[in-house]
């Protein structure tokens, strides 16, 4: 659901139209800010909702000139916490962090509302999916020239043989991950095993990812404007 069919809502010109004073137009700014925030955070599987998110924090920072005195404490934390329960990191919610332990060192018995535990599988599945999304953008950038160079025929075969290598790479990866989730020790709890498990799973991914990106640099660098369909017939994924 997008931000603005939210019940708590409302827009500049619907607050216009109702004749709003200018004292409930800043206070309706101030909740249709947290609307979007939040809207973006708990929607970052979308990669653009994600940079949406830290956009709107730097820009809140920037705002009150942080990290100066009048920074909103109360304000800065609570972004904090939607942001670890989202699995969400940047530079600025870095310095929040130092700023809240900070707090916390200067005044004893203080419970900061940002003391949530941080997602980290969301902040996996970011990382993979942002990782995924710039190996494909590399093979779909090799396959146009492809496309152009040496022909459709060979942009088909170079799409299948990736589609192949990694499918076969997952399966393998599964495999291994399984083999090692077998022999770990049986006094490991269910809940202790299945974060083994799922932490195996993430490093797979992340090494297939990070595979098929150099591969796609590699094939760009061979696959030149110039390149001939016999030199690209030549080119294997271990050349």
């Amino acid at each position: 659901m997008a931000y603005y069919r939210n019940q708590d809502y409302c827009s500049e010109a619907d607050m216009k139209k109702q004749g709003w004073s200018e004292i409930e137009k800043a206070e309706q700014r101030e909740k249709n800010w947290d609307i979007r925030l939040e809207h973006y955070a708990k929607n970052n599987r979308v990669l653009k909702n994600c940079v949406q998110f830290r956009k709107m924090v730097d820009e809140w920072a920037e705002s009150f000139q942080f990290p100066s005195s009048g920074v909103p404490t109360m304000k800065m934390l609570h972004i904090l916490k939607i942001a670890r329960e989202n699995g969400l990191r940047s530079d600025t919610l870095s310095e929040f962090a130092r700023a809240e332990e900070e707090l916390l060192e200067r005044i004893p018995g203080f419970v900061s509302p940002a003391a949530v535990k941080f997602n980290v599988e969301r902040k996996n599945e970011l990382c993979l999916a942002a990782l995924k999304a710039r190996a494909e953008k590399r093979e779909r950038k090799v396959a146009a020239i492809l496309s152009k160079t040496a022909g459709r025929t060979s942009a088909r075969d170079f799409r299948d043989s990736v589609k192949e290598r990694w499918a076969e790479a997952e399966r393998k990866g599964h495999e291994a991950v399984e083999a090692k989730v077998a022999a770990l020790p049986a006094k490991l709890s269910g809940d202790r095993a299945a974060e083994v498990a799922a932490k195996l799973v993430f490093e797979m991914y992340l090494d297939i990812y990070v595979e098929r990106i150099n591969d796609g640099i590699k094939w760009e660098k061979h696959v030149t404007p110039d390149a001939s369909y016999y030199q690209v017939g030549r080119m294997t994924w271990d050349s």
